[in-house]
């Protein structure tokens, strides 16, 4: 029975590995041909275009290692490995816009926006990493290689501060520093090689470059926006409804479970709130951490292959399988929050099942479980700060009346 069920999640994620692995294998060919290829039509020497071909086969190399390293660790920024292909569609503009901008004044490529895009579909390692080999097969088609600190410089603070529009989307703070930084650089760099007096004229394509870039950014913005931030809204909308059809069958199967899981995620939203934490990621690990039940006992095996069939987010089945595979350890924060509220539920439940008007002093009984939590060592590799620890126990202590209402 077991092997049944194993095996449509084990075919599914073979398919997408060799998928993964042809589409690797074709951006590599294909940043090296069209490198090369640009480079023979722009009438570059025999050196230059093996230059171009070691750049364009190492760089892609780099990138393609840290996009692996990044879907195996789950450290995408915004997305899971289910959404590789926004990353690949972007880098294949960004890769078209490199062989094109030379043609360009060098003032007046829009490579923030490139720096920006890959970093948003992926993270920052992997977005730095594509941007700079892009930018460095720019520089030296157009035969400038000066340029090139001017533009890394400006997509750096690019990446550096969006990378941070999970939570609240607010772009206006990265736009404006991006944008000046970007402007200043430019600017700074056609001064200095300016062999005329300086005049307005030399600011007029910098100028250009910002604007192009403002209108490009607003365009990737608005995509990722709808394409990410908004669906991913959405998606835990349905996910964190406790009436959606998975949840529903879990009722129906053990009622016991159900209630459970409801409470655990009430207490796993209070507490990310008070944490600053994803409350949504949270609240859902909170619904889903029984879900194995439906296939028999809750363990990792039957959750993992429940969460397969339904596309849940890899974000949520990183803290699950943590939470409940014996062999995984306890690394991320939403781990240790779901282990608390779980054992608080689990404990409260317990007691007032074998006696309903038990008194319980709640601030003791909730100490004594961070206490042999600690002890325990069960959280000791994770990322979690004492200060965290100490505002969810506060918190937890605060839920007293909820704690009155599971009689």
């Amino acid at each position: 029975m077991e092997k049944s069920n194993d095996q449509p999640m084990m075919t599914n994620e073979y398919t997408w590995k060799k998928s993964r692995i042809i589409t690797e294998i074709l951006l590599l060919v294909l940043t090296v041909s069209a490198g090369v290829g640009a480079g023979f039509l722009y009438g570059k020497s025999q050196t230059e275009l093996v230059g171009l071909a070691v750049l364009a086969a190492a760089g892609t190399g780099a990138v393609l290692f840290s996009l692996e390293q990044s879907i195996q660790a789950g450290t995408f920024l915004f997305e899971g490995k289910d959404h590789i292909a926004h990353f690949v569609l972007a880098y294949l503009i960004s890769l078209a816009g490199s062989l094109i901008f030379p043609l360009l004044p060098t003032g007046g490529w829009p490579y923030l926006t490139v720096f920006v895009a890959l970093m948003l579909f992926s993270n920052q390692v992997t977005g730095l990493s594509a941007a700079s080999m892009l930018l460095a097969q720019s520089c030296i088609l157009a035969g400038n290689g000066s340029c090139f600190f001017v533009y890394f410089i400006g997509g750096l603070v690019g990446i550096m501060f969006f990378s941070y529009l999970e939570q609240n989307f607010l772009v206006g703070r990265p736009l404006v520093t991006a944008l000046l930084t970007q402007m200043v650089c430019l600017c700074v760099s056609e001064v200095l090689g300016a062999n005329e007096k300086i005049n307005a004229t030399l600011f007029l394509v910098p100028g250009i470059n910002i604007l192009v870039c403002l209108i490009l950014l607003f365009v990737i913005l608005k995509a990722f926006s709808i394409s990410v931030i908004y669906k991913k809204s959405d998606l835990y909308t349905d996910m964190n409804d406790p009436e959606c059809a998975l949840l529903a069958s879990l009722k129906e199967t053990s009622k016991e479970q159900y209630y459970h899981a409801v409470h655990t995620a009430y207490l796993c939203d209070r507490i990310a709130r008070k944490l600053g934490m994803d409350e949504q990621v949270a609240k859902a690990c909170g619904y889903y951490h029984r879900i194995g039940t439906l296939k028999g006992e809750n363990n990792w095996e039957n959750t993992s292959s429940i969460l397969e069939e339904n596309h849940f987010p890899e974000q949520i089945r990183t803290v699950l399988k943590e939470y409940l595979d014996a062999s995984s350890h306890i690394t991320r924060k939403e781990t240790v929050v779901l282990l608390f509220s779980d054992t608080v539920i689990s404990s409260v439940r317990y007691l007032f099942s074998k006696n309903p008007k038990i008194h319980l002093d709640y601030d003791k009984f909730i100490g004594d479980i961070f206490k042999k939590r600690m002890e325990s060592g069960m959280i000791e590799e994770s990322d979690i700060t004492l200060k965290e620890l100490k505002d969810m126990k506060k918190t937890l202590m605060e839920e007293k009346l909820y704690y009155d209402f599971l009689r």
